[in-house]
């Protein structure tokens, strides 16, 4: 404690003068709507505190000593102040805020004392949010009035009064009257003849109070209209109308809300045991344990922050718009993952790609900066490239393979490429016997025209789409989704009479996708070798896999030479950035590849 408090006394005693003179360097965002403003301020001696310390690291004015309530939790060195835009320019500083117990959320049991608070009470107590009664305690399980719940909001926003809010029953003498008016001037409290200030908080209200105050920070957007399907609710579709804006600008999270957990009463289809259900029941009290809770998840899972390699690579100013095949989506979320906290509530993220003709196509015509591809474009994508005037680069970033597979049970081990191609292009085969396997069905299943796996068969069987595929393959069994030619094939072996199916995708997704055939009726599958070759990592990375090749990040060619599309490849090619292959589930390139692949940029 000492030493933390020691830690804290060194920043206290900077020179406001010299924070002031070094705020030129802080990195500064000024929030959509222009009301505040986000500062990154440094402090590497977190790293060497106990997780539970750096909890209580926060920012506050040098000057006053306040805190800055909408402050973030540490972050690798650092910490993000939201303050107003006309608090922009005061001097700022880190400090180690004292631990604290509200009396009521301690409980005694054999001579040992319990601190059970609402989740979120410590992080807004130190930011100056929470304060208890008179008496000192929380009240976490009492209802909260509306007075009450619009105070702790103000508090949170950093809001001043403006003056008369205009509502018949809130006077100057009234104790909650300055906040009322700051959340009257700010939209949070509607426009109306009355506020009802002891009136107790329905879950549904304090969900729209909350929604208005965040969306005047600028970190939520309330949409118009809505549709009750994008909320995982049992009950959505009770949520009055005036309410559902609100519930979708928090749907992006779970966990930003008040609700009620359920039994179904019927088993779980994925996971087993009783399965359960989210409810808002909007027309509850919601209570002050539950407001606390629900402020504090606000705070720290709404605003999205940039590391410092965001920054370094000009990331946090404008991020390329990228797009993507199914099974390169992993690129996506690796990548926003390692240059954003809280990356999912970045406004370019994106939930899913558009599969991969359609990412060429937003490509060619300008939709996006830059594709995740499994293979390189369709003769068909090249046509409409050409009829654009547009020429694409092609980066390899990334291995990966064609493959194929079939049922687990099937005896076969592999086939020759010729194998593959009288089967799916010329249609000689429709038992196994016939390439050397067990006397059954031969079911070959293929991939729509337009996927990224059939580009692969354009590449590897169909001498880049000179050859078409056998019409008892074009016509029978056709997998429309990643995720279905897995489970296609899984399902479709039988046992009278007997026939294994076979089908095909790249390595990677199958490898990370392996959990789709859990519930498989027709069990699980497995790789068949090639020319003699098992695709594994070795293999792939090696070469010698005869069908194994590369992932690219694609782009226009006319990007200009320090464009967010080409810094991002850039980067991909770096240690760093194949780190980030890695952990997308992909195989890291050789040097060599990296070398020659810079060489492309």
């Amino acid at each position: 404690m000492k030493r933390l408090l020691a830690l804290g006394l060194c920043l206290a005693l900077l020179c406001p003068a010299a924070l002031a003179a070094e705020e030129t360097e802080l990195w500064k965002r000024t929030e959509p709507g222009g009301n505040y403003v986000t500062v990154r301020l440094p402090y590497p001696a977190g790293e060497e505190m106990d997780w539970t310390d750096t909890q209580r690291l926060l920012v506050r004015y040098a000057d006053t000593g306040e805190p800055v309530a909408l402050t973030s939790d540490y972050q690798r060195g650092w910490l993000f102040a939201t303050l107003p835009a006309k608090e922009a320019e005061r001097p700022l500083e880190v400090y180690v805020g004292e631990e604290h117990r509200f009396p009521d959320c301690v409980e005694v049991w054999q001579d040992h004392s319990y601190y059970y608070p609402p989740g979120g009470t410590e992080a807004l107590y130190l930011r100056g949010v929470v304060t208890g009664d008179g008496a000192g305690n929380l009240n976490p399980d009492q209802p909260i009035t509306r007075a009450e719940a619009v105070t702790l909001i103000c508090r949170l926003m950093s809001l001043e009064p403006a003056g008369d809010p205009g509502y018949a029953d809130v006077s100057p003498e009234d104790w909650y009257y300055e906040a009322v008016s700051a959340a009257r001037a700010a939209g949070i409290a509607a426009a109306d003849t009355s506020f009802n200030p002891t009136d107790l908080v329905t879950r549904g209200e304090i969900t729209v109070l909350l929604a208005r105050a965040i969306e005047y920070v600028g970190w939520v957007t309330i949409p118009e209209e809505g549709d009750r399907a994008g909320l995982s609710l049992a009950d959505a579709g009770q949520i009055p109308d005036w309410a559902l804006g609100a519930y979708l600008a928090f749907a992006s999270d779970r966990a930003l809300g008040i609700f009620t957990t359920q039994d179904t009463g019927e088993e779980d289809p994925i996971y087993g045991g009783m399965g359960t259900e989210w409810l808002a029941q909007w027309d509850q009290a919601a209570t002050r344990g539950e407001v606390i809770t629900f402020m504090d998840n606000a705070r720290q899972y709404l605003p999205w922050y940039p590391t410092q390699t965001a920054i370094d690579l000009g990331f946090d100013q404008t991020m390329p718009v990228v797009d993507g095949s199914t099974s390169t989506y992993p690129y996506t979320t690796t990548l926003y993952g390692a240059l954003f906290y809280n990356y999912e509530q970045h406004p370019q993220f994106p939930d899913s790609h558009s599969k991969s003709h359609e990412s060429y196509e937003r490509l060619i015509s300008g939709e996006v900066d830059a594709l995740f591809a499994a293979t390189l474009p369709s003769e068909d994508l090249k046509a409409q490239a050409e009829a654009a005037g547009v020429e694409l680069t092609c980066i390899p970033i990334a291995y990966d393979a064609m493959v194929f597979f079939t049922n687990a049970q099937n005896p076969i081990e592999g086939l020759t490429r010729q194998q593959i191609q009288d089967i799916y292009v010329w249609g000689k085969y429709d038992n196994w016997s016939q390439v050397g396997g067990p006397d059954a069905g031969l079911l070959p299943y293929r991939r729509n025209a337009d996927s990224g796996s059939h580009a692969l068969m354009e590449q590897y069987f169909l001498e880049g789409g000179k050859l078409s595929l056998s019409p008892d393959v074009n016509n029978v069994l056709t997998s429309y989704a990643m995720s279905s030619a897995l489970t296609d094939v899984a399902e479709a072996m039988t046992t009278d009479p007997l026939a294994y199916a076979m089908g095909y995708s790249v390595y990677y997704y199958y490898v990370n996708s392996y959990w789709l055939l859990g519930d498989s009726s027709g069990g699980d599958l497995k790789l068949l070798a090639v020319d003699g070759v098992t695709p594994s990592e070795a293999t792939i990375a090696d070469g010698s896999y005869p069908l194994a090749g590369y992932n690219y990040l694609v782009f226009r060619s006319d990007e200009l030479e320090d464009s967010p599309a080409r810094r991002l490849a850039a980067y991909l090619l770096t240690e760093e950035g194949q780190a980030l292959v890695t952990n997308a589930g992909f195989g890291a390139l050789s040097q060599a590849d990296v070398a020659a692949a810079k060489g492309l940029l």
